[in-house]
């Protein structure tokens, strides 16, 4: 009967179910396989969902055991918007889970996460590409900036979707020089649709954080800064990247503060903002915990982890990447044998999705210690 369909009905009604459903579809014909992995198909479907709140946020997290290997525990969890930090409804499988590295992750766009090694002191120079909805992981080659070539350095990351040429592209700003006055830094961009990095030959006047998180928004990538001032001392920028016209700029004028948290103790990072107007905060030690700026109440989550990888997000179901390969197995044996070690555990992890029966009640979250970086 569907052969009956005219093409474009046939994509107006798959176009509306959702990923789990569309990925048994494919089964039905050559016809559905080909139209539901066909990059218009993926880019109508996205549009579609994109604007129906799907009401999920996506959280990650990760714990260090204290025993030898000191393994990294990493979740990834779904929880409905309206009850975090309660009542998970599932949790995700990534074949990252369970490496002894922490993988962070850079940002999210369009269902696709950015993932990078960047591990207690490590240089990060292994990235990825993941979309939990169609399980695919695509490997970023090495960069050019790597320790072994340059030495040591500070690496800033950012990623986004440039929507002028339809490509997904991570940021690299990488400091070769630490002091303030002969800031040099390297820049380089990859791009998914050239599988390939390439210099950005650009006179960048600021300093950007180390560890800084970078905010993907209106097509640019953003980060906090420092930058020198006309007089002694230096001030606070936030520097933009666009992604399409790949040109820096920045925003001195922030605005009147929504509120201050200078006064609160221990705080690590800033995870993100709710929509009741609280902020999510991680603490030194490793504590979550919401803080409100009317009533500078705290409250506690009850969820412990390393501080920095505490990471919380709106969660978009996507075809996105459906038609690339799975490379996390095909990545060729690196020089660095702590990349071998990640490369190993994750060809030998499971590819499965673990979805939580509230029958069983809310899973225990993980309350192990770690050693918690001081950078």
């Amino acid at each position: 009967m569907s052969d009956h369909l005219p093409q474009e009905l046939l994509a107006e009604v798959l176009s509306r179910l959702p990923v789990k459903s569309l990925l048994k579809c494919r089964c039905v014909s050559k016809t559905w396989y080909s139209l539901i992995a066909d990059p218009s198909f993926i880019a109508q479907h996205l549009k579609k969902n994109a604007a129906r709140n799907s009401g999920l946020l996506f959280f990650s997290y990760s714990t260090r055991e204290l025993v030898w290997p000191f393994k990294e525990n990493v979740r990834y969890l779904l929880y409905p918007d309206e009850s975090f930090p309660a009542n998970p409804v599932e949790e995700l499988d990534c074949p990252f889970k369970g490496v002894k590295r922490f993988v962070n992750i850079v940002g999210s766009c369009n269902g696709v996460f950015c993932l990078s090694d960047d591990v207690y002191g490590k240089y990060a120079e292994k990235a990825f590409l993941w979309n939990p909805s169609v399980r695919k992981i695509v490997n970023i080659p090495c960069p050019n900036f790597t320790f072994n070539s340059y030495g040591p350095y500070i690496p800033s990351l950012g990623f986004g979707f440039d929507s002028t040429t339809d490509d997904y592209k991570l940021v690299r700003i990488v400091y070769s020089h630490f002091i303030f006055d002969e800031i040099r830094p390297f820049v380089e961009i990859y791009s998914l649709r050239s599988r390939g990095w390439r210099k950005v030959k650009k006179d960048l006047k600021y300093f950007i954080t180390a560890r800084s998180t970078s905010a993907f928004l209106n097509g640019a990538c953003h980060w906090v800064a420092t930058k020198r001032g006309n007089g002694p001392g230096v001030r606070d920028v936030i520097v933009s990247f666009s992604l399409g016209e790949e040109v820096f700029g920045e925003m001195e004028d922030l605005g009147p503060k929504l509120f201050n948290i200078s006064h609160l103790k221990w705080i690590r990072k800033l995870v993100a903002f709710r929509q009741s107007g609280k902020v999510l905060l991680a603490k030194s030690f490793g504590d979550l915990v919401f803080y409100d700026p009317k009533t500078e109440e705290i409250f506690d989550t009850k969820i412990w982890g390393n501080a920095h990888s505490f990471y919380l997000d709106t969660f978009v179901e996507s075809l996105v990447l459906l038609d690339e390969t799975n490379e996390f197995t095909e990545v060729e044996a690196s020089e660095d044998n702590s990349t071998n070690e990640i490369l190993e555990d994750v060809a030998s992890s499971s590819n499965s999705q673990l979805v939580i029966d509230e029958a069983n009640g809310e899973p225990k979250e993980e309350a192990q210690g770690e050693s918690i970086s001081t950078q």
